[in-house]
Order: C-alpha cells, then structure tokens, then sequence
C-alpha cells in the first residue's frame, strides 16, 4: 500500500489518455507538473530576490536536466518534489508576511505539507524544525509561534486524516501513509550495509538468513521485524550509526550523477547536475550570511539529506531530486548574487568615467 495521491493522479491521466501509451503518462505528468513547480520556483524567486530576478530560479528548473530527461519511469517523484516546491513557496510566503501572517496561509502550509506527506511520508518527521523555525522566526515569541505551529498541525490533520480513517476500517490499525518501509530502515542500518554503494541488489545489506526468517511472517509482522533490528543496531552503535548515515549523506546527495548513473536511468544532459550541485552548495555558503532569509531552504535541505541517508541504501541521483527545489534556490541566490555586484561595478565605472 503506498500513498493514495499519486495512484489517484496516474488514474486521473490514465482516464484522460486511455491504457494504449505508457509514455503519454509520463509526458503528461512531467509536463503538467514540470510546468507548475517552475512557475511555484518563479513566486518563490519573487519573494526572496524580487520580481526582476525571479526568472532565475524559474529558468535553472526548467533547466535542471534530472527534473525534465528522466524517461525510464513515471516517478513518484516528479508529484514529490512539486509538493516540496509548493512547501518551500509556502514556507517563503510565511516569513514573508512576518508577525502576523495571513490565516490562509497557515492552512496551505498544513495542506502542502498532508499532501506531501500522502505521496511521501517524510516530511512527518519535520514537524520539530519546522516548530523550531517559527519560534525563531517569531523572535521566540512563543505564544504567536505555538498558534501558527497549531493551525499548521491542525490542516495537516484534517488533510490526512480521510486515508487515516481508510486505513484504520480496512487494516484494524493506525497506518499514518504506507504499511512499508521498515525493510529499506533496515537495509541502512544494519552492519553488512556498504555505504559507498546505493544499489542495495548489488551489495550485501542485509543477513540472507535474517530475510528468510523474516519473509515467512505476515507483512505487518515484517515491518515490525525489520523496524525492530534497525532500532536495535542504531541504540546499539550509535557512534557508527552517526558515521554511516553522514557517509552516505555525502555521497547520496553531495556528489553529482556519475556517467554510468546516467546511462543506466537513461538521463539525457546529465553532466550539467555537477555544476547545478556546485551552484547549489556554493548558495549554501552564501545563504549563512543572510541567515534570516534563507534559512528554511537550509533546515529543509539538511533534515532532507540526513533523513533519507539515514533511513536507507539507494542510488542518489533518484533520491536527491527532491531536495534539488532548495539546491535551486540557493543557487539561484549565487547568480543574483553575482548579477548585483556586476550591475554596481558598471554603475560604479560610469560614475568614475563622469568624473575622469
């Protein structure tokens, strides 16, 4: 069982288009959704660059070759990273409007964040930051950022709780998004995992025997199994566990797509990610002097990174697509950056050729 708003949307295109072209599906949803986080990008880029370079961020997503050439499947991600693209547009929006943000925003920062949740489910754990992060934004007004941070929580509630409900009525338990999961948790914590290499098939990440045990028992009794040795060698080791996840941090979302990556998920343009990574991480450099401003694509990046890292073994170039709407950002802040301080050299010449 996985989340329902992709399966409702592949319904939703299958039903427009019919069952005959399998890869009308993914132009559709690529299109579709392409377009509209672009366009969330340039609304982002209006709010923290200004209108003049909002164009930026708009053309560096339309751009990013992982986001537009990625045909070897109809991904989950591309809903995934609009849904984190609207998050971050939100999230924007509200430091934006400062000490008294506008209700409706509220309730469409929880609404974004349900949907997100019922595509993905990672962005159930971020509820901490993001409490963290209002109360700093509020200057640690703590009654202000406790009714902003409710109103949020209350909408994403009422958002996810429908499929809370289904699940319940259907499984006679609490199933927050999908009844899986636990297996990938424990095919990155466990001491057999190799965390140079994310293609789990190919290296020994977990006990044959272990696996054998566990697969004879129900799928709920798997998940509880799996879930339990993971927990089991993380309280058990946690120095590694902090070395191994940070590991693979590093080389999940902090290396760019390498050749044979790109040949096997049939990228096109590629090796133009390195330097979309190196804009990125060099926006991050930036970003610490202006702290206040861009700190939510800072704290969503990293929880992002180390979430993902820390919760499985797989290969990066699929897994760090959703954090690349924040990269972008950031990036994006190095180009206007640089755009500035070209526009004052010139006025700054002429003023001196006035002068001469």
């Amino acid at each position: 069982m996985v989340g329902p708003v992709y399966p409702l949307l592949l319904a939703l295109v299958y039903g427009m288009v019919g069952f005959k072209s399998y890869g009308m599906v993914i132009i559709v949803l690529h299109a579709v959704l392409g377009a509209a986080s672009a366009v969330l990008a340039y609304k982002t880029g209006e709010l923290l660059f200004g209108k003049g370079y909002a164009w930026i961020p708009y053309g560096l997503t339309l751009g990013y070759p992982l986001f537009a050439f990625w045909g070897m499947y109809v991904l989950t991600e591309t809903t995934y990273v609009f849904t984190i693209t609207l998050f971050l547009y939100l999230l924007a929006l509200y430091a934006q409007e400062g000490k008294r943000p506008k209700i409706i925003t509220l309730l469409l920062l929880g609404a974004a964040i349900g949907i997100s949740n019922l595509v993905r489910p990672l962005l159930l754990l971020y509820f901490p930051v993001l409490g963290f992060w209002i109360l700093w934004i509020h200057r640690w007004r703590l009654k202000t950022a406790l009714r902003d941070f409710a109103i949020i929580v209350m909408m994403t509630v009422v958002v996810m709780s429908p499929w809370w409900i289904r699940n319940g009525i259907k499984y006679h338990q609490f199933i927050a998004v999908s009844n899986y999961g636990s297996y990938e948790f424990y095919l990155g914590n466990n001491p057999l995992t190799v965390t140079d290499n994310y293609f789990y098939f190919a290296q020994p990440s977990f006990d044959p025997e272990v696996k054998a045990r566990i697969e004879k028992l129900p799928i709920s009794e798997q998940e509880k199994e799996y879930k339990q040795l993971a927990v089991s060698y993380i309280v058990q080791h946690p120095v590694r566990f902090l070395q191994r996840t940070l590991a693979k941090e590093k080389n999940l979302f902090w290396q760019p797509v390498l050749p044979i990556e790109g040949q096997a998920y049939k990228m096109q343009g590629d090796p133009l990610d390195k330097w979309y990574l190196f804009l990125g991480l060099s926006g991050v450099f930036l970003s610490l002097f202006r702290l206040k401003k861009y700190s939510f694509l800072l704290l969503f990046a990293g929880y992002y990174s180390f979430v993902v890292s820390m919760i499985t073994v797989v290969s990066g170039a699929r897994y760090r697509l959703p954090v690349m709407p924040a990269m972008i950002l950031l990036g994006s802040l190095v180009v206007v950056t640089a755009l500035e301080g070209i526009g004052k050299l010139y006025k700054t010449n002429q003023r001196t050729g006035r002068r001469v």
